[in-house]
């Protein structure tokens, strides 16, 4: 499969990183700066053309007639558009616009450019938005995934100075908690995540992602001591699209919302646009304003989300907050060199657009768009999860899981059965066709995955 990336920004990096430790897939990049362009051949060895990626001759010259997928990812969503278009002259089978404007979003707008040939557009505003408001509804998650139908779920905790968790061998925490269905699928330490063993310790600080029963979610809460909040007030800091997009979800699930607007010609039109929501509430200031906080009684508020067009006042509004006391912070951060700074703060969640953008492109490679299948990357590393159907030929069906050899850097973390039934897998349960698995897994692995699952 060959793959031609338009813009070699943050996004693009991203995408490329992702894609290139596939095994099977070529990429290539075009950029207009020759910077760019070099930065990404040198730090992962793919083919890169400097030039616009809206000029005939430069994608002639990255392949074009040759390419399965096109990802035009660069900072203007016109020029994204319009690449795709253009990518429709030379039958590129199918073409991905990343838009980051809200211009680009109403229902006709979007089917006009369908039919003009574009085959997705993924928009990183609203993909921000549904992460914040899928992360907001569990109490201390830092990252949340669904599976199986939304029957299974993926969740991310950081472990803290006071975690129950903290220094305890797996094997202490599996005994600990016999009785309870979980699994510690990942561990994030440093930037990198690893499959744990029953010998590995959890540390503070480390990102520990739990497959869980959707059921069995409150149980979790009470083995890691979470605190939950009583009341469901929320203060969104920012007054942007992904803000508004924010608030709605918010209001939508039954919280009650405030709205810190640090934009003053903006601030009257927000007015006007939630007037009708009861429960809602509109202030002008500075996001990180301590008073304005304490005013707002941020210290008993469930959740605060900081969603402003700058990273650096996100990050103070929302360690202001964290002082003060809400129960749980969310800032967003474009800026990827702030990121991981950010997470060593405190902070409950940190979330990158680039990162939501990038995950996004690659489930749809991954071709599990128009299925119900899910597929996901831990953090910014690349363990992957995936959700895969088991068939008639699968080496895994109608055997006991300690029958099977499997792969190393492969771990069956979930199951979901035909009946709707779901099982945190032992060594002595049976998988059959037809089940749903919920695999955590390197790129690399990928092939003796798809061997293993669907041959």
């Amino acid at each position: 499969m060959k793959v031609l990336i338009i813009g070699a920004g943050e996004t693009g990096y991203f995408i490329a990183q992702g894609l290139s430790e596939e095994s099977g897939i070529e990429v290539v990049l075009v950029d207009s700066k020759r910077q760019h362009v070099e930065n990404l051949q040198r730090s992962l060895n793919i083919a890169g053309v400097v030039g616009n990626g809206t000029s005939l001759r430069v994608l002639e010259q990255a392949g074009i007639e040759s390419c399965d997928i096109l990802i035009a990812c660069t900072d203007h969503d016109e020029t994204n558009l319009i690449c795709c278009l253009v990518a429709n002259h030379y039958k590129v089978p199918y073409k991905i616009a990343v838009t980051r404007t809200d211009s680009f979003l109403k229902r006709k707008t979007v089917q006009r450019y369908m039919e003009g040939g574009v085959s997705q557009v993924i928009n990183t505003s609203v993909l921000t938005a549904q992460e914040v408001i899928a992360t907001a509804t569990y109490a201390s998650a830092t990252a949340v995934s669904v599976f199986g139908e939304r029957n299974v779920l993926l969740i991310g905790y950081k472990m803290r100075e006071d975690s129950p968790w903290k220094d305890k061998m797996m094997f202490e925490i599996r005994s600990a908690h016999a009785n309870q269905d979980f699994l510690i699928a990942s561990i994030v330490r440093d930037g990198e995540s690893f499959l744990p063993t029953g010998r590995d310790q959890v540390l503070e600080g480390d990102y520990v992602y739990i497959l869980a029963p959707k059921k069995g979610v409150e149980a979790l809460d009470d083995m890691l001591h979470t605190k939950v909040a009583h009341n469901r007030r929320a203060v969104v800091a920012g007054s942007g699209y992904i803000a508004q997009r924010v608030a709605l979800g918010l209001i939508h699930s039954h919280f009650q919302v405030t709205m810190i607007c640090d934009d003053p010609v903006g601030y009257h039109q927000l007015k006007e646009k939630f007037s009708h929501h009861k429960g809602f509430h509109l202030l002008q200031g500075e996001l990180s304003n301590v008073k304005l906080q304490l005013k707002q009684e941020v210290s008993t508020a469930a959740l605060f989300v900081a969603v402003g067009k700058l990273d650096e006042s996100n990050i103070a509004a929302a360690l202001v907050a964290k002082y003060l006391g809400a129960v749980k912070t969310i800032a967003v951060v474009n800026r990827q060199d702030l990121v991981e700074p950010a997470r060593l703060l405190d902070i409950d969640v940190i979330l990158s657009p680039r990162l939501s953008t990038a995950r996004a492109v690659k489930k749809v490679i991954q071709g599990d768009t128009s299925s119900k299948l899910n597929f996901t990357t831990i953090s910014e590393t690349d363990m992957e999860v995936r959700e895969m159907i088991v068939s008639e030929k699968s080496p895994l069906a109608r055997k006991a899981l300690k029958e099977i050899k499997i792969p190393k850097g492969i771990l069956i973390g979930a199951l979901v059965q035909e009946s709707g039934e779901v099982l945190i897998p032992k060594g002595d349960t049976v998988i059959h066709a037809g089940d749903r698995v919920i695999v955590v897994t390197l790129p690399e692995t990928a092939p003796k995955l798809k061997e293993l699952v669907d041959p």
